[in-house]
């Protein structure tokens, strides 16, 4: 194994060591957390790419290969249902789909921002944790034994910073990605109300 890669790996299993067993849900935490936040931003820019006006869309209704964003393409797939079957098309109709594109954009933003919250939370944990250990060594052995207090002190600092490091940011990026979704959907409401000038449907 190369020496550098080797110095690394001890190293990494020395820290996971060193932070008790509350730093290991705190890292899962972490790559999920991580996993939801590039899911999501590749999500929102792959739609934002797609999007197309409202007018070349109903210039295209009906046709299966007109290349737009996946909630254009379900509100004009409902909309193309409802004029070959016959039935009344009014704003009532599209709002269940509009409010499912709006929940799509929604989705995993509020589950990485908990994650973010909870990170933290779980570094506190950590640390109450490595301070119980300290003040029982303190107990049994009096403050002379350095070595057997560094262990409950290394816990508590090594949760506490790892638990901040995943947290801010979690909340940075999660407040971000709320944003861009907030503005997603104002497109949603603002691509639905063109279709209603232009169609005249209501």
């Amino acid at each position: 194994m190369n020496p550098v890669l080797r110095d690394l790996f001890i190293n990494t299993l020395d820290y996971l060591q060193s932070g008790g067993g509350v730093l290991i849900p705190i890292i899962l935490i972490s790559f999920w957390m991580w996993g939801l936040i590039i899911g999501k931003w590749l999500e929102l820019q792959r739609s934002r790419k797609l999007e197309k006006p409202s007018a070349e869309c109903i210039e295209h209704l009906g046709d299966p290969d007109f290349a737009a964003a996946p909630w254009q393409k379900e509100i004009m797939s409902l909309l193309w249902e409802l004029r070959r079957s016959g039935r009344p098309i009014k704003p009532k109709t599209l709002e269940p789909v509009v409010r499912k594109q709006e929940a799509w954009f929604d989705r995993s933003v509020s589950t990485i921002l908990v994650l973010s919250f909870l990170s933290p939370l779980l570094g506190l944990l950590g640390t109450v944790i490595g301070m119980i250990e300290t003040f029982d060594v303190i107990s049994q052995f009096g403050t002379g034994n350095a070595r057997a207090m560094a262990g409950g002190i290394s816990e508590a600092l090594i949760t506490t910073q790892t638990g901040l490091i995943v947290a801010v940011p979690g909340l940075f990026i999660g407040n971000f990605l709320r944003r861009r979704a907030e503005n997603a959907k104002g497109r949603v409401e603002r691509f639905t109300l063109n279709l209603q000038r232009t169609l005249q449907i209501g």
